[in-house]
Formats: structure tokens, sequence, C-alpha cells
């Protein structure tokens, strides 16, 4: 048999598990145009010098930032000198992905992918005292932000030591990929313009490191990012895209994952009521702002000559810090109902910070695990006495008994990229132990008893062990039913 005859039932079953899938693509765009002169009257429009102001194409939302050069030669701008506010475009894109798969009666698994791009261009049109629009004073400048889910679990459990000098093998992948990124970087330049020669600096004459192509550095923006992309996302640095902002190709998906099959089966039915697993994975990579440089000066090719003091090619956006944000929430969720009327919940979290900060070659790695353990126990039609000066009331409700310990780490380490120093910065251990009970005075008033102590541990030896206890009592009323 063909090889489609044998991959169809596994395909047929596949497309059964799938319970709903779906998409959306959102695209917006806005224009602020001081000084615009013409007036509005049928559906906005305006016979306007005899063209029709702003024009159907405005009116259909198909105009971009060209759109202002239009209003500059059509006259609708006003010559007035004293006009200083910039004129602004700003477009938002937004792509969702979503799947819901259930593979077997109790097991769900939500999928979710996404990629989000915002930009806005500003631009001042100013007239010179002759009326004219000159392209010198507009100082064109574009800002926005950039986020899209990734997959980075393959470098969320890697051990760090707990002293000496907490070296990160992905941080060290990470300096290797620089070197191959610089390659790429070079052969990408060399196919474009052929006078370009990656093994010499043109200011010096004189033959750059081996490891680096002539003006992209280690330090170079356009080396570091797909650098730390390709380290902390464990892929391949001779096959992560080079762009700054990866289309929609790239988006990997998240998930959340709830099973609550297990009391289907007689033997758990006997000692549980209900058995809740439950797994969550988030992680994304954000550019949380950027901007266009001013020094950035491309030619017909495409290409900008202009270096920085590092020698250096200037990239055409400016980007402070690049952030890969993974949250395990929960990695495993244990939640118990047995028959007795006790509940019992195991949790365990995990989340993480890498920030790679352009400005200070040094990545922030902030690290976070957490762990808890919580019972509970309902006391049914429990019976109480209060009393006051018009005498006693009797009073019987359900007493809900609430115990939970929790063990939190935190970490922060700054890992410096031309130093070569592994650093901690700041970090913390805290024990949490805490017992609330519950209990119903009447259809509108409850009232909890709480106790917790936590205890604060700190990773650095700059800070000192406390310890903090509270509690008392909370008396909530209800004013609608």
């Amino acid at each position: 048999p063909s090889m489609a005859s044998l991959a169809a039932p596994y395909l047929i079953i596949a497309l059964m598990m799938v319970r709903n899938v779906s998409g959306t693509y959102t695209s917006d765009q806005g224009h602020i145009l001081p000084g615009y002169l013409p007036g509005t009257t049928v559906l906005g429009q305006q016979n306007y010098g005899g063209i029709s102001a702003p024009g159907w194409r405005f009116l259909a939302g198909q105009t971009d930032e060209r759109f202002f050069d239009e209003a500059v030669s059509n006259g609708w701008i006003t010559t007035d000198t004293l006009l200083n506010n910039p004129a602004a475009y700003s477009q938002r894109e937004q792509i969702n992905l979503r799947a819901n798969i259930e593979p077997f009666p109790g097991l769900r698994i939500d999928l979710t992918s996404d990629r989000r791009y915002s930009e806005t261009i500003s631009s001042y049109l100013r007239a010179d005292s002759n009326g004219n629009f000159p392209d010198s004073t507009r100082n064109t400048r574009m800002t926005g932000n950039f986020t899209i889910s990734v997959i980075s679990w393959g470098t969320a459990f890697e051990k760090i030591p707990k002293s000496g000098d907490y070296v990160s093998q992905t941080f060290e992948n990470f300096k290797e990929y620089t070197s191959i990124i610089s390659q790429r970087r070079g052969d990408e330049r060399s196919a474009i313009d052929p006078s370009y020669d990656p093994n010499v600096d043109p200011v010096t004459g004189e033959p750059v490191d081996g490891s680096y192509a002539s003006g992209y550095g280690m330090t170079s923006s356009e080396v570091l990012v797909p650098s730390f992309l390709a380290a902390y996302t464990k892929r391949d640095p001779n096959k992560i895209p080079l762009e700054t902002f990866p289309s929609w190709i790239h988006m990997m998906p998240n998930w959340r994952i709830n099973f609550e099959g297990l009391t289907k089966f007689e033997s758990v039915r006997k000692v549980f009521n209900s058995v809740s697993l439950s797994h969550q994975y988030r992680s994304t990579y954000t550019i949380g702002s950027f901007n266009s440089s001013l020094y950035y000066d491309p030619d017909a090719s495409g290409l900008s000559m202009i270096r920085d003091l590092s020698s250096n090619f200037i990239p055409q956006y400016e980007i402070n810090a690049v952030v890969i944000n993974e949250q395990f929430s929960p990695f495993i969720n244990i939640d118990l109902g047995w028959k007795n009327s006790l509940t019992t919940r195991l949790e365990y979290r995990k989340s993480r910070t890498i920030t790679l900060n352009l400005a200070s070659n040094q990545v922030a790695d902030i690290r976070n695990d957490e762990i808890t353990i919580g019972a509970g126990y309902r006391f049914d039609n429990v019976a109480i006495t209060l009393k006051s000066r018009g005498g006693q009331r009797a009073l019987e409700s359900d007493l809900n008994l609430r115990l939970d310990f929790s063990m939190r780490n935190n970490k922060t380490l700054a890992r410096k990229l031309i130093e070569d120093v592994n650093q901690p910065v700041a970090g913390q251990r805290v024990f949490t132990v805490g017992a609330t009970a519950d209990y119903v005075l009447s259809d509108r008033f409850m009232l909890q008893i709480y106790a917790d102590h936590n205890l604060n541990d700190p990773f650095v030896a700059n800070t000192f062990r406390t310890s903090n206890t509270n509690f008392g009592f909370t008396l909530r009323f209800t004013l609608v039913q």
C-alpha cells in the first residue's frame, strides 16, 4: 500500500480529536493630521480644490503613511509656520490561533499561539516661510512593539550551580552563537554588496577577528538578538531567521491541559469524589519598544554603510531590550476531593524572565519556583451559641478549615557578555504557612479566622533573614443576595 493510504486512518483519528479550531486576524490603522484644512460633507468627504478630500481610499482604510505626502501635494495642510504638532500614522496587527483537542473523554488540551505587532510613524509637516514643506524638517520617526509566542521549554530546567561562578550553559551557547550569526550576516551582506569584505575593517584596513564578520561584532544588536532567541529557545543558530520581527510562520503553540477522567475508574471512585489534574505552559518573545535609528541611511541596494563607534553597522531599529517570559502556571496541579469531605492540593509552579539588555550587553536571568501543599476539611452542621444582650442565639452551619504550606525560590542573576561575569544580584527563599476557618453565621454574614507565618531567607549576603506573622478575623456582610 502507498504511504498516503497508510497515513489516512491516523489523519482521520487526529481530525476527530480536534473539537474546535479558530483563528483571527485583526488589523487597524489610524491617522492624526494636524493642520488639515478641508471640511466634511457627505461620508466625511469634501470637494477641496477640485479634489475629493481626504479621498475614497482613505475612507476605505486603504492608506498608509504615504497619505501625508498626498495631503501635502494636494494643498490640504496649512502653511502656518507656527504649526508644531507631528502627524502620526499608527498600525496594529494581531494574529490569534486556537485549537481544542479531546483525545478521549476527560482529557482536554487547549492550544493557543499569537503574534502582535504595532508601529507608529510620526512626521513634522511644517511649512517654511515660502509655503513649502521641505523633507529636511520632517524628522520622521517610527516607534512600536512586538510579541510572538515561542517554546523555550528546552532550556527551562537548566541546572544552575548554587554557588561559585553560577555558570549557565545556555548563556555560554548564546555567546558561541554570536559568531555564527555574525558570519551569516556577513554572508548575507556579501551577496548584495560585492565590494563588502567581511574580513577587513574598512576604517583601519586591518583584518578583523576571524570569528566575526566586519561590521557585525559581538555587541551588534543584529547579532545579539537572533543569537539570544536561538540559545534560549534551543534552536539551530544556522537556521533561525535573521529578521527583527519573525513572521506568523514562526508562531509556536502554547497550551493548557486538564484531565478529569480518573473518576471513571471504579477503584478511584471508591476513594475520591473528584480528581483533577492540570498543566499550563506559556512562553512569549517580546520587544517592548523599538525606534527607527536616526543614523540609518540605506542606499539603493537597501544597505546602510554608516557604522557606530564599535565599527558595527547602524541597524534599522534601535532596540533597548528583548525579553523571553516563560510560565508554567502550573507545571502540575493535583486537586483531590476525598469521600470523607477532605480536600488536598499539590501544585508546582515555575517561571522565568530572561532579558537581554542591548545597552549594557548583559542578560538578567530571573527564576521563580514555588511548591504548594494544601488540605481542607469540612465539618457539617457545626452548632455554636452566640450570647448577646437579648439572650442566646443558636447557629448551625458548615465549618471549613484550610491549611496551606508553600515554599518559593526567587533568584536574579546578571550575566555580563563582555566582562564574562555571572553575578547574583537578588533573591530569596520564602516559607509560608497559613490556616483559615470559615463559618457562615447567616445568609448575609460570614466569619473567617486566619493566621499565617512567612519566613524569608535571602539568596544574597547583603540582606537579612526576616519573618512575619499575621492573625486575626474578618467579618463579611453581603448587601444583596
